[in-house]
């Protein structure tokens, strides 16, 4: 069954432009525009939008102002193009969070620092998502979301979390440029410092008590905020999509398929789900105009294909659903009759999609993967290790030669194919 439930805002899929925005005092707001305009006067040939107030840049000195934003140039003047065209799958849904939680529209600059607004990428310490939350944080913000998807790469509920923590860090040290600071390295590791060093923004992010990547991390965010601030930098428009409430069964990858779509576009716009395949469950698809359509004609197509499988030495119900990329309560569901000891040489159906390469049960984007070169940290096992990357203990024992009930030591290195969590 489909219900159609809502529509999000903005443009049509295929067409670009821009956007602007925001607040604060008198003084400091004079000083930033005439800093912004001599900026823009020597690197724009066209007249410039009118200058907004930007409360990121509050009480900065004029020569960081213009600092930053020729140290964002240098960083992501490269990559800006196919930055801002990955906006377009989500920004749409971003903006009338920052809206709805009063924070400043500007905050639509941090995931091109955290993620360059892939919501499928994923950080060497095991953060992923548009704003790159770590699972700790996640749990720690309350962030949920429905069975099978992620919530760290779900857009509106990685947004809220990522945007709420924002909010804290300002709450908590007053001023933006060290709130990034504090999102970069915690709350009490900038506590800590500026107990040491106290700092607030009149006095120059020369001075900021940080390390030299969260410095270039922070001027890097107050750099893209000036550039978008004066229409020097634009996102194009971001694409409008409807929300559809599809009832499982389903399989993501055979719907594309019957309603002609590519599937990694599906899953584009929808970079919260972990698997192609939802066999009880109730799924929302976010689709732009030209999916939807199609996508209701052809919901009744796209029930999940099952095969048979025969049960190995060792097996139990936990290791035959890591293998075929489902659950044990799905494999109970599929086979109501199944016990829990099972024989070597039983077959149970599995779904269909783990045989066939061109449909794999899990999200395709997800499950391509990367290979880190992980540095243990202080209480870190191959058990919260694998959990924290989506792999397993023995996996990274396989990949690195080691028994899998091995001592770990802070500085260790391990090789680990990371996939974002898939549960």
């Amino acid at each position: 069954m489909l219900v159609l439930l809502m529509m999000s805002s903005c443009a049509h899929p295929l067409h670009g432009k821009s956007v602007e925005t925001q607040h604060k005092t008198a003084a400091t707001t004079s000083q930033q525009e005439k800093a912004l305009a001599d900026i823009a006067a020597e690197t724009q040939t066209t007249q410039p939008a009118p200058v907004a107030q930007n409360p990121l840049l509050d009480g900065l000195p004029a020569s960081d102002i213009a600092g930053v934003q020729a140290d964002a140039k240098r960083i992501y003047s490269n990559h800006w193009g196919p930055v801002s065209e990955r906006s377009r799958y989500v920004r749409a849904r971003i903006l009338p969070i920052l809206k709805d939680m009063g924070a400043p529209r500007q905050l639509e600059v941090v995931p091109v620092a955290e993620s360059g607004y892939n919501p499928y990428a994923f950080s060497p310490v095991g953060a992923t998502g548009l704003w790159q939350v770590m699972p700790g944080t996640a749990r720690m913000l309350g962030m949920n979301a429905a069975k099978g998807y992620d919530p760290r790469r779900h857009v509106e509920e990685s947004t809220r979390g990522g945007v709420q923590y924002l909010q804290e860090m300002y709450a908590m040290f007053g001023n933006w440029p060290t709130a990034f600071a504090a999102y970069h390295r915690g709350p009490g590791n900038m506590t800590r410092r500026l107990a040491q060093h106290p700092w607030k923004p009149q006095d120059g992010l020369d001075t900021m008590p940080v390390p030299p990547v969260t410095m270039t991390y922070v001027r890097g965010i107050l750099g893209l905020s000036a550039l978008v601030q004066r229409g020097l930098w634009t996102f194009p428009e971001p694409w409008e999509t409807h929300q559809v409430s599809i009832e499982g069964p389903i399989d993501v990858n055979q719907l594309a398929e019957a309603a002609q779509i590519d599937p990694e576009e599906l899953y584009r716009f929808n970079p919260g789900l972990n698997h192609s395949q939802y066999l009880d469950s109730q799924i929302v698809l976010h689709v732009p105009e030209s999916m939807l359509q199609p996508l209701l004609a052809n919901a009744g197509q796209a029930a999940p294909e099952y095969v048979h499988a025969k049960v190995r030495k060792g097996d139990n119900l936990s290791v035959i659903a890591r293998r075929y990329h489902t659950s044990v309560h799905d494999l109970k569901r599929i086979n109501p009759d199944l016990s829990t000891l099972l024989q070597p040489g039983q077959t149970l159906l599995v779904p269909a999609g783990h045989m066939d390469s061109t449909s794999p049960p899990l999200n395709p984007l997800l499950a391509q993967g990367r290979r880190i070169h992980y540095r243990v940290r202080n209480g870190d096992n191959l058990w919260n290790i694998a959990k924290r990357f989506g792999t397993t203990p023995a996996a990274i024992a396989r990949a690195n030669s080691i028994k899998s009930d091995k001592t770990l030591h802070p500085g260790d290195r391990l090789w680990l194919l990371a996939r974002a969590r898939t549960s």
